[in-house]
């Protein structure tokens, strides 16, 4: 059966102190198999909170997001999120961090073992199996909850800003290293970003949203093939026109 992710027709409103705030208006778009999409959009557009409807960790107010053809009402182990914070327990080791959602599937020890190794060892972390969250550099964090996420082998991975807290050439590793990972293992991966750079590295897709309350402004088919040269021309092209499209929705923001 198809996984594809359907978003339909979705509308956020907040309620408090009697009065309503639209966060997301009316989105419509389609993730299929193996698609890398990257949203962007101003500050405060609804790009994190669209992501946290899609993972069911937030109710839609009118529309609906299937996957599948079934509705996402609440969080699955088939839709696997990494945070901007790193989420790790701290009080686990790296290995037991990624084994965790393994543990909860009840897989027996030696399947757990198996599939830790194998998602350590893909993102370059198998030596650190036994070490702390603390005795650990931001990156390798992120790796780490990267790596935890993948174990329990979700259908799509929903990514809010994971790099960025990362210092700019940790940022560029981990890039090439998520594009390796996605290349080899077939996600479909919905990435939150501010950076266009990023955006435009990473993605097939990127979807520029507007000003709140957030509305697909356009979506942007990036056909450069990879590995990309962040310096080469198409690739200036693209990130200049996103970038155009982006501060005509911030020109609006302080024009209010």
């Amino acid at each position: 059966m198809s996984s594809d992710i359907r978003i339909e027709h979705v509308t956020k409103v907040y309620s408090s102190n009697g009065r309503s705030l639209k966060a997301v208006d009316d989105i419509s778009m389609e993730i299929n198999d193996s698609e890398f999409i990257c949203i962007v959009g101003p500050s405060g557009c609804g790009k994190s909170t669209l992501l946290r409807m899609i993972a069911g960790l937030e109710p839609v107010s009118s529309g609906e997001i299937l996957m599948g053809g079934k509705k996402i009402t609440s969080p699955s182990p088939e839709i696997g999120f990494v945070f901007q914070e790193y989420t790790l327990f701290p009080w686990r080791t790296v290995g037991k961090n990624v084994e965790f959602g393994l543990e909860l599937k009840r897989v027996p020890p030696q399947e757990r073992e198996r599939v830790v190794a194998k998602y350590l060892d893909m993102v370059g972390l198998s030596r650190f199996k036994d070490s702390y969250p603390h005795q650990l550099s931001g990156g390798m964090r992120q790796r780490t909850a990267i790596a935890r996420t993948l174990a329990v082998n979700p259908k799509i991975l929903l990514m809010d800003e994971p790099f960025g807290a990362l210092d700019a050439q940790t940022r560029n590793i981990l890039q090439e290293q998520l594009l390796d990972i996605w290349h080899k293992e077939k996600k479909k991966v919905l990435f939150v970003t501010h950076n266009v750079d990023e955006a435009v590295f990473l993605a097939d897709k990127v979807v520029v949203m507007t000003a709140r309350p957030g509305r697909i402004k356009e979506i942007i088919d990036i056909e450069i093939p990879r590995p990309r040269e962040r310096t080469e021309t198409e690739v200036n092209k693209v990130r200049n026109v996103i970038l155009k499209s982006l501060f005509e929705e911030v020109q609006k923001l302080s024009d209010h």
